[in-house]
């Protein structure tokens, strides 16, 4: 009998795949990808007018709740009647099965969605984003059963991915694209996840959106999601951001500059007026100190609640299509306390 495996946590790639989805989650960004990193055959036959997320969820019961897998829907533009979803899977680490088997189970999916829905079956293009430290070497299905007759092997199903190795693409490569927005960003931030270093040294070019900034609520979120992205890999102290955010142009500058004033100005504010209220009452400078120490706490837990609280009332509105679960990886919080922000929106 196999021997019984646990799961493998995926607790440490979960910061990585909030901040894919999250980019990912965005059809402009998704078409550059497709423009950028896809070969021409592709993307030239897509029809881009239509090209959209996917409402429908699929979910490995085999491998695991994932947070980036993102499935968007096209069409031709021969007018083809056909039914197009692109899957983008991400990957931090080279996995040790094949990727076809994970793979094959959402396919699995889709097919049987269509089914259910009286639909065609769709053709679906798997696309692997890998930011891994060492390079990936696709294999097809088929390497896997080696030795096997040719006349054999017409009955291993096997199928194509399009893989993205990052670690095999130069910064500067991803730097120079032309008009691959903020891809750009995320793809560098992806590169240099795995050092702290490289992150400093590279800051300006990864939270530097360029020309073609928007300004407006989309461009905030990205920025913030790249943001607490590194706080929650590095433990980033505010020091440190403020420092690095004096790099950037605006208005990129004020943005980051913001972000650690709303994560800990409000809290150190609340605490120091809680401190030294207890303090004034103690009368006496042990008094004022412990007081300022017990205030600052409080204010820390109350700022940093009320911190997440708007930040997931940003993301539920932005992208309400997200589970709980979902926004919870990337906010920091339960899923009960998402459940409650969102039942909270729907009261009049």
């Amino acid at each position: 009998m196999p021997s019984k495996r646990r799961p493998r946590s995926r607790r440490k790639d979960q910061p990585h795949d909030a901040v894919f989805k999250t980019f990912f989650g965005d059809a402009r960004i998704a078409q550059k990808y497709l423009e950028h990193y896809t070969p021409v055959f592709i993307h030239s036959q897509i029809d881009f007018s239509f090209f959209r997320k996917s409402d429908t969820a699929f979910i490995s019961s085999r491998f695991g709740i994932s947070f980036c897998d993102v499935v968007y829907e096209t069409r031709l533009t021969t007018g083809v009647p056909a039914r197009l979803l692109f899957l983008f899977e991400h990957k931090s680490y080279v996995p040790n099965q094949p990727i076809h088997l994970q793979l094959l189970d959402y396919l699995l999916q889709i097919w049987e969605d269509d089914v259910k829905n009286s639909r065609p079956l769709s053709l679906v293009i798997p696309m692997v984003v890998y930011h891994g430290e060492k390079g990936w070497q696709p294999r097809s299905f088929q390497d896997y059963f080696p030795n096997m007759p040719d006349d054999w092997r017409a009955f291993i199903p096997d199928f194509y991915y399009l893989l993205t190795d990052l670690s095999r693409i130069s910064d500067d490569i991803i730097q120079n694209k032309p008009d691959s927005g903020y891809l750009r960003n995320l793809f560098l931030a992806l590169k240099f996840a795995r050092n702290h270093q490289k992150v400093a040294e590279n800051w300006k070019k990864i939270f530097t959106f360029g020309v073609e900034i928007y300004r407006d609520d989309r461009e905030r979120i990205l920025f913030q999601t790249l943001t607490l992205y590194f706080v929650n890999l590095f433990d980033m102290p505010k020091t440190e951001i403020k420092e690095l955010g004096q790099q950037l142009p605006e208005p990129e500058h004020s943005w980051i500059d913001a972000i650690p004033e709303v994560l800990f100005e409000k809290w150190k504010k609340a605490g120091r007026r809680e401190g030294l209220k207890l303090g004034r009452e103690e009368g006496r400078q042990i008094g004022r100190e412990e007081g300022r120490q017990e205030g600052r706490q409080e204010g820390l837990v109350t700022g940093r609640e009320e911190t997440i609280r708007l930040f997931i009332i940003n993301c539920i509105r932005k992208f309400p299509e997200w589970s709980d679960a979902e926004i919870a990886t990337l906010a920091g919080a339960t899923e009960e306390k998402v459940k409650a922000v969102r039942d909270s929106l729907k009261t009049p």
